[in-house]
């Protein structure tokens, strides 16, 4: 292996190291969004079950359940596809370094890999921007039914 070698190696590592540190901070932020809308779902439960079938608030609560519930599948959807694309940067690096360390022809595997990390990043992103875009619409009916 020669100088070259190493100084290549090391810059095709660069772009899966910087993703994995990007996808871990979203991941950070939406595992904190999932916690927190776990724990008011479970609070609005509660509250349910204290309520009469009567109630008005009753179809209040419900409703409140049902679009936090719809938001929880969303993030969950980003969280475990994000968690897929760290699966498949860590593969690529593997397959990347022994295509080095071995002079084995594993640059189709290099990208596919890279490829199916960047897929599962970008649906990741869209079930994140559509639960943004849910949480916003959702405020809005809460300010326009009072």
């Amino acid at each position: 292996m020669q100088l070259q070698d190493a100084i290549n190696f090391i810059n095709a590592s660069l772009a899966p190291a910087v993703l994995v540190t990007g996808v871990g901070l979203l991941l950070a932020g939406l595992q904190s969004k999932y916690s927190t809308l776990v724990t008011v779902i479970r609070q609005l439960n509660s509250e349910r079950r204290g309520l009469e079938p009567l109630d008005a608030s009753l179809n209040r609560v419900n409703k409140q359940i049902d679009s936090l519930m719809q938001r929880a599948r969303l993030v969950r959807n980003a969280i475990f596809c994000f968690y897929t694309t760290v699966v498949f940067l860590v593969f690529s690096s593997i397959a990347l370094g022994i295509g080095v360390l071995s002079a084995l022809a594993s640059s189709v595997l290099v990208f596919v890999l890279f490829g199916l990390s960047l897929s599962f990043l970008f649906i990741g992103l869209g079930y994140a921007t559509r639960e943004a875009i849910l949480s916003y619409r959702i405020v809005q009916l809460e300010i326009s039914d009072e």
